[in-house]
């Protein structure tokens, strides 16, 4: 069966979801992790594809989508957001040239940094990307508990919620990942994503999303020197107030002080992921992706 590789269309990125979904859960199935899972739909594809329709590309045979790459830029740095094959496509090389094809966004708009978040025990797509230069850099771990099972202290008095904002939020992203993400940010508010500030003594120090509807904390990120561990638990708050069943949040490895924290409340480790890049970037100490998909 001959796949033709071609841009995606906006028509294309309901099935490509679909496919995703169905390849996560057959890799999840084949290395015995049976978590549940719920995709919404592709609202963080469409404007990207919008925005820049060189990052998306699908494979497709007989009017079927079999393979779909989805990469996205800020600035100078390239984010490989999602690149999967129909299960039972796997060694047929339908991979490999739709990661050859979302490259040439980076190469086109001069990238000078490449990177993607992967599940850690997915063995094959890491010796891909080694392959194509980009190198483990970071664990980074999915936790989760019941509602039910999630206990926080009382917040410290000194630590004030507020509504965020774009400017300020521009700076803390510039602090700590090394560059601005003012689209991605209008993309999740105008999608009706909450994002809250948490100042101290009048002062930002950091950022986080969360969502009452599913308890999921991220993407956040902390000034360093500031309390990660206390804007943490006071987002996770946040996200259990509205009455979520579940609590979510993506910690990397390297945040000690949020690993902790969010492990004396509750929460365990679900799923091992890892960051792997071109070169070293950010300050993992002090940011909390959204999902593998958003960073």
């Amino acid at each position: 069966m001959a796949i033709a590789i071609r841009p995606a269309t906006s028509e294309d990125l309901d099935p490509a979801q679909r496919l995703v979904e169905r390849g996560i859960l057959d890799l999840r199935a084949r290395h015995g992790v049976g978590l549940p899972l719920a995709l919404g739909p592709p609202d963080f594809q469409r404007p990207c594809l919008e925005e820049d329709p060189s990052g998306l590309w699908v494979g497709e045979a007989e009017g079927t989508v079999r393979g779909f790459g989805f990469s996205w830029m800020c600035e100078r740095f390239w984010f490989l957001a999602q690149l999967f094959v129909e299960p039972g496509e796997q060694g047929s090389g339908l991979g490999r040239t739709l990661l050859s094809r979302t490259m040439e966004q980076a190469r086109r708009r001069g990238a000078e940094n490449l990177a993607l978040i992967t599940f850690a025990y997915n063995r094959v797509s890491t010796g891909l990307y080694i392959r194509h230069g980009m190198f483990p850099r970071e664990p980074i771990y999915l936790m989760a508990a019941p509602a039910g099972a999630v206990g926080l202290p009382e917040p410290a008095p000194d630590l004030d919620a507020v509504p965020a904002e774009s400017s300020w939020m521009r700076q803390i992203d510039e602090a700590v990942l090394g560059f601005g993400r003012d689209r991605h940010h209008a993309m999740l508010l105008a999608g009706g994503e909450t994002a809250l500030g948490f100042a101290r003594g009048g002062r930002i120090v950091g950022y986080a999303y969360v969502s009452t509807i599913t308890g999921h904390v991220g993407p956040a990120a902390i000034l360093p020197g500031e309390d990660v561990a206390g804007v943490l638990r006071r987002a996770l708050r946040v996200a259990l107030s509205g009455g979520a069943k579940s609590a979510s949040i993506f910690v990397p490895g390297r945040c000690g002080p949020g690993l902790s924290a969010m492990t004396e409340a509750g929460l365990r480790i679900e799923e091992p992921f890892v960051l792997l890049a071109a070169r070293p970037f950010g300050i993992w100490d002090n940011y909390v992706p959204a999902d593998p998909g958003y960073m």
